[in-house]
């Protein structure tokens, strides 16, 4: 039995391309296997820009004090199982999904741009004045959306952004929540991250698929399922997420979590546009919807149901902030917002005391004629389908 584990262990990496093995292995009970692999040996490092890349350990001008997010944040945390000193959590891809590009002729930049957002469908908000952007933070509640088919998606998520699909320089650093089922082989909510440095063409990944995205944390796995999710008309579970740019060093570094708990970094060597800076900033739902049954499937996003429900009902985000040119992160006074199917999905600004200017958005996407409240599916999940290329 020990040699069987070891051969698909082996087996495992080898077909990922890589050959490291586990210091140890953790079994969740939602079924995933969560492999501590020693940092040096992420993909992030078999890219051809970060082949001599030193880690950087730590954010620069944060306390490099102990720090966890909620108890049992993840659910391959109750197990009471860490990864050891050194290594880091990566979930284990027991289906890898093919990251080949679909088409082999070079693109024209309407071909990309229509490409990149071809069934896709929005509800955000976004800065109304474009400046140098530097970070961002927001608090926004996790729902456990469920697909109705396979090959859709839905997400919740915060955007750095620079460039554009006109000009194929399109850079961004992506990270939220996600179901999908297709990815996963479940339809619970987990955390990820993308990025990409020509607008999804030949450059961009999830998490640590491929090469790009350095994680430091030993607790958090990218792709493993959140803990807990919001109930309608009950208690609401958020998370917050905090991208910034290290003044130091350069990296977009992403953190979780009201004690922001580092967990990586986008090395600046790999981006061009948003090498120094972000010129847009976007938080919100998407979900991709490409109806392959021609039967109207159900794909919902956020918890379902439009933004004019408000709390607890429908999907928010809370306390947004931004850092502009003075690197400081400050509460957002105006922002615009945008739905571009406001037949199935909408977003509707809000502001109160404990929120400041925040939104709600979401719904219940496109019906069928036979379909009921409680037997739909909610997809969702951002640039997935894209097949894109890390180099």
């Amino acid at each position: 039995m020990e040699s069987l584990t070891m051969l698909l262990i082996m087996g495992h990496f080898i077909q990922l391309g890589v050959s490291v093995i586990p210091v140890s292995t953790i079994y969740s009970p939602d079924g995933d296997l969560i492999d501590c692999i020693y940092r040096t040996d992420q993909r992030a490092f078999d890219h051809p820009l970060l082949r001599n890349h030193i880690i950087q350990e730590y954010p620069t001008n944060m306390p490099q004090i102990e720090k966890s997010v909620q108890e049992n944040w993840q659910i391959w945390h109750d197990t009471g199982e860490k990864c050891p000193a050194e290594t880091i959590p990566m979930r284990r891809e027991l289906n890898p999904v093919s990251h080949q590009k679909q088409h082999v002729h070079v693109p024209k930049e309407y071909e990309v741009a229509n490409r990149a957002t071809s069934g896709h469908k929005y509800a955000i908000a976004y800065m109304i004045n474009r400046t140098n952007v530097y970070g961002t933070r927001a608090t926004f509640n996790v729902w456990t959306p469920k697909v109705e088919s396979a090959y859709d998606f839905s997400l919740a998520q915060i955007w750095l952004a620079s460039g554009s699909y006109e000009t194929a320089d399109l850079n961004t650093v992506e990270a939220g929540w996600q179901v999908s089922r297709s990815r996963y082989n479940d339809s619970q909510a987990r955390l990820f991250t993308y990025w990409t440095a020509d607008g999804y063409n030949k450059t961009g990944c999830y998490g640590l698929d491929l090469p790009g995205f350095v994680q430091t944390s030993s607790t958090i796995a990218i792709g493993a399922a959140i803990g807990r999710t919001s109930t309608y008309g009950g208690t609401q579970f958020d998370m917050t997420l905090q991208i910034w740019k290290d003044l130091f060093s350069g990296h977009w570094w992403l953190a979780l979590g009201p004690n922001l708990v580092p967990i990586g970094y986008w090395p600046a060597v790999i981006f061009t546009t948003l090498s120094d800076y972000a010129t847009a900033v976007e938080w919100g739902g998407e979900v991709l919807y490409r109806n392959l049954s021609s039967v109207n499937t159900v794909a919902q996003m956020g918890s379902g149901e439009y933004a004019d429900k408000g709390y607890g009902k429908a999907a928010y985000f809370c306390n947004l902030k931004v850092a502009e040119n003075n690197h400081t992160l400050l509460p957002v006074q105006d922002f615009g917002v945008q739905a571009d199917y406001p037949e199935y999905y909408t977003v509707k600004k809000s502001s109160n005391r404990n929120c400041g200017n925040h939104f709600y958005f979401g719904g219940p996407g496109p019906q069928r004629s036979e379909a009921v409240r409680g037997t739909t599916v909610f997809g969702f999940c951002f640039l997935f389908y894209l097949s894109v290329f890390c180099f």
